[in-house]
C-alpha cells in the first residue's frame, strides 16, 4: 500500500465544507492545499489574512435594497434610466448614494442659490464662445441648457461646502 498524500511532499487537498445546493442536490465542495510547495503547513486562518480578506469583502457589493412601485412610477424611471443611458439599479444607487452624501454635510442649497448657479453656468457656457466669435446652434443650445438643469444643483452644493469651508 502506498503512503497517504502529503506524506511524501506532495500536497493533499481536504474539504472544509460541503453545501448542498442546485436543483439536483449534488454537493458543493471547498477544498484546500493542506500543504505548500516549501513544505510547510499553510496556515488557513491567520489575523492578517482574514483582514485583508475582510477588507476586501467590505468594498463589495452584496446589500440589496428594494422598493415597489406602481405602474406610472416604474414608467418614470424606466423612461429616465433610459434618458441617462443607465440600468435601473445604476440610476437608483446614484440617486441612493446621492442622498446619502447631501444628508451627511447638513447644508443645502436653497432653491434660489440653485437657479442663480444655474444661470451663471449658461452665462459662462453662452458668453466664452460667444466672446470668440462662434456661433451657437439651437441643438448645441438645447445640449448646454440639458446639462446645467443636471447639474447646477450638485454644483450649487459644492460652492455652498467651499463657502462653509472658507468660513
Amino acid at each position: 500500500m502506498g503512503k497517504p498524500a502529503g506524506t511524501l511532499g506532495e500536497p493533499s487537498w481536504l474539504s472544509i465544507d460541503s453545501v448542498f445546493r442546485g436543483s439536483v442536490g449534488k454537493p458543493v465542495f471547498t477544498w484546500v492545499k493542506t500543504q505548500l510547495s516549501g513544505g510547510g503547513a499553510m496556515a488557513l486562518l491567520d489575523e492578517k489574512h482574514l483582514a485583508v480578506e475582510a477588507a476586501k469583502r467590505a468594498r463589495f457589493r452584496v446589500h440589496h435594497v428594494g422598493t415597489k412601485l406602481n405602474q406610472a412610477e416604474i414608467n418614470e424611471l424606466e423612461a429616465l434610466a433610459a434618458k441617462r443611458k443607465q440600468t435601473h439599479a445604476e440610476l437608483i444607487r446614484g440617486l441612493v448614494l446621492r442622498e446619502i452624501e447631501q444628508d451627511k454635510t447638513d447644508l443645502r442649497p436653497s432653491a434660489e442659490m440653485v437657479e442663480i448657479t444655474g444661470c451663471r453656468l449658461l452665462l459662462v457656457n453662452l458668453l466664452g464662445p460667444m466672446a470668440k466669435g462662434q456661433s451657437i446652434t439651437q441643438e448645441v443650445f438645447d445640449g448646454i441648457v440639458d446639462e446645467i438643469k443636471k447639474q447646477k444643483a450638485r454644483v450649487a452644493q459644492d460652492r455652498l461646502k467651499d463657502h462653509e469651508a472658507w468660513r
